[in-house]
């Protein structure tokens, strides 16, 4: 009986050709399923044989820990940037944003700030 070893559901296709590549290096029977035309079906890589579930679920654990590893460093290299970082980066964009920000809100909120004020 298949068994679904990993969604592919909102997997971006670099990694979901590394799973594949993975699960093909360790020999591992499996196969593919799309979303669908609507996106209602799972999205995913199946184990033929159950059996294999274990050493699969083991490969595919070790396979995650090194990405988030990798991610991590990369963010540890280059911190996430500030709001005065991005000030200094570009100012004028910041207070075009800002303001137009400020706008939406004010546009948003004005039907029920009339209907308090009456």
């Amino acid at each position: 009986m298949s068994v679904l070893i990993f969604r592919l559901n909102g997997v971006g296709e670099e990694e979901a050709r590394e799973v594949r590549d993975l699960l093909l290096a360790n020999e591992f029977d499996f196969y593919e399923t799309s979303a669908g035309r609507w996106g209602f079906a799972v999205a995913g890589l199946w184990l033929k044989d159950k059996s294999q579930q274990p050493q699969a679920k083991e490969v595919l654990a070790l396979y995650q820990r090194e990405r988030e590893l990798y991610f991590e460093s990369i963010r540890e290299e280059r911190p996430a940037e500030s709001l005065s970082d991005r000030f200094k980066k570009s100012p004028i964009q910041f207070v075009s944003y800002s303001l137009l920000a400020v706008f939406i809100v004010f546009l948003s909120l004005s039907p029920f700030v009339n209907l308090l004020v009456r």
